[in-house]
């Protein structure tokens, strides 16, 4: 199924997507699949926490939408939400591609994570706004999944069991902030110098304003739920600005696939129903670096469509 959070006729509404052109709401397919009205979700959080039972349901209100095709929305006049408006968290995996471990002086053993706020979050049409003193602010085209049940301790062998479904993340990236974010140290002292370098300096960068100023996180269209997507480590990975293709690449170059992130993350945090994951930039093919791709430069809109998940699409606002 392809699910969506949307706002039509001034009502917040979650639907269920009948084709490239029209969109159900979810209380008409309920209806027409006859099921008891205070079982339905009002929105996609409760949709995650009500488990394979409530999923079911949608399944079943899925099968039943094409009836209730005379009371769609055209999907050009409705207004997208991000899937999920409230996750608990959003947990992001940093430098997971392949082509950024080739050119680490240092690399990690297991994933490394940082949070992205969840107000950053934007839907499929929003616009990304940025400011001319954020400097360097550029795309990172990244798979995300949705977690279906409270997770802790997963294995790669059932990790995949916890996830409701996937959809599309930009994890916008301010390089200024950064820039203006970052503390080093000449040689505190503190910890000894990593193993093949000669210096103690410490360099410590802080990603809340890069990462998580409002507009940061543009997200979906669509969720896609797990049963649509065998394998999410296979995906081809696709970036237009301004209607120029400018990245082509695929989910099988993170250096850390879908379930070694879910394990090795729910070490640590305990995912919740309805959080995000995502799990790293895109960026190999085309003429351009991540430096080249510059939102207060290049025009819009920032379009990425990633195999089988649809295409997300944001215009870009400078303020």
């Amino acid at each position: 199924m392809r699910l969506a959070s949307f706002a039509a006729e001034g009502i917040e509404r979650i639907g269920i997507a009948l084709d490239e052109e029209a969109i159900v709401d979810l209380v008409d397919a309920w209806t027409r699949a006859g099921l008891p009205a205070d079982r339905r979700p009002v929105d996609m959080t409760e949709l995650a926490l009500g488990g394979p039972a409530l999923l079911a349901d949608v399944e079943r209100c899925a099968r039943a939408a094409h009836a209730c095709r005379d009371r769609a929305f055209p999907i050009d006049e409705i207004r997208f939400r991000p899937p999920m408006r409230r996750p608990s968290k959003i947990l992001s995996v940093a430098n997971n591609n392949s082509a950024l471990a080739a050119v680490a002086r240092k690399y990690v053993d297991e994933p490394a994570f940082f949070n992205k706020a969840p107000s950053s979050l934007i839907g499929h049409g929003e616009a990304i706004q940025i400011r001319s003193d954020y400097g360097l602010t550029h795309p990172e085209a990244e798979l995300a999944l949705v977690v279906g049940r409270e997770a802790k301790f997963l294995t790669r062998e059932n990790a995949l069991d916890a996830v409701l479904g996937y959809t599309i993340i930009n994890d916008v990236t301010s390089v200024g902030l950064k820039s203006e974010d970052t503390i080093v140290f000449a040689n505190p002292g503190i910890t000894p110098p990593p193993e093949g370098f000669e210096h103690g300096d410490m360099q410590l960068t802080y990603h809340a304003r890069s990462k998580s100023t409002d507009t940061f996180g543009p997200c979906g269209p669509w969720l896609v739920t797990a049963d649509e997507v065998p394998d999410p480590n296979a995906l081809s990975v696709r970036v237009w600005l301004g209607g120029e293709l400018v990245t082509e690449d695929s989910t099988a170059n993170l250096m850390f696939d879908v379930p070694r992130v879910l394990e090795h993350a729910t070490r640590y945090f305990t995912l919740l129903p309805g959080d995000l994951v995502h799990f790293g930039t895109a960026v190999r093919g085309g003429r351009y670096g991540l430096r080249d791709l510059d939102l207060l430069k290049r025009e819009g809109p920032c379009e990425i469509e990633i195999e089988g998940l649809g295409r997300l699409s944001n215009p870009v606002e400078r303020l």
